[in-house]
């Protein structure tokens, strides 16, 4: 894995490979199925891998040396990991409606760019520009959700360049690398990185054999 390089994970509790493996729900779940990917990946046994939470109860690998970030969707696990970089992801469900409400949190020129598609695409265009905010504030922190409209992500041009307002009076703005990933029917997802993106990869496992908790 090389610097500037993010790797995403689908851990699916499904494989064409063998039997469905249900997926472990819940904060100590998704702690055991994370540890075995990375114990997977890096060859390591999993009680070397010791996984924290932040204040925000997001998952840190303590004293690793890749940035990791996970989130749950409907057809199981999505986890990220990028060496020297922090990242967030996103996995939202398109809706099958879209009201004034769920325009709230867009910018004017999202809500102008998704007024502009078809009605019947309107919710996955704005599914997704949603999944590219929400990796985008995720990474950024406490405070950020409230300043959702003024995150744009139209104009986030090659580099997926962000830029993020202050969330408070000793913060100052930042800015997000965000990237789509591929998602199922019906889903939209992304990830953001706290720089620059040379390239993402994406790939779908099997839940690994969990070690006993």
């Amino acid at each position: 894995m090389g610097e500037g390089e993010v790797h995403v994970f689908s851990v699916l509790n499904e494989s064409e490979f063998g039997p469905p493996r249900d997926l472990p729900h819940g904060s100590t779940g998704d702690d055991r199925t994370v540890r075995a990917l990375l114990a997977r990946l890096l060859m390591r046994p999993p009680h070397d891998i010791r996984l924290t939470r932040d204040d925000l109860g997001r998952q840190r690998w303590e004293a690793g040396p890749l940035g990791l970030a996970v989130c749950r969707d409907e057809g199981g696990l999505l986890v990220a990991l990028a060496r020297g970089l922090s990242v967030a992801l996103s996995a939202v469900t398109v809706p099958c409606a879209v009201d004034a409400e769920a325009l709230l949190p867009f910018s004017r020129t999202e809500r102008a760019f998704a007024g502009e598609a078809a009605a019947g695409r309107r919710p996955l265009v704005l599914a997704r520009m949603w999944a590219r905010k929400e990796a985008a504030l995720r990474l950024a922190g406490r405070g950020a959700f409230a300043l959702a409209a003024e995150v744009d992500v139209m104009a986030v041009g090659p580099e997926g360049r962000v830029a993020l307002p202050a969330s408070g009076p000793w913060s100052a703005g930042g800015v997000a690398y965000v990237r789509d990933l591929p998602a199922g029917a019906g889903t939209a997802a992304a990830v953001a990185a706290s720089g620059p993106l040379r390239g993402a990869v994406f790939r779908r496992l099997r839940c690994p054999e969990l070690a006993p908790a």
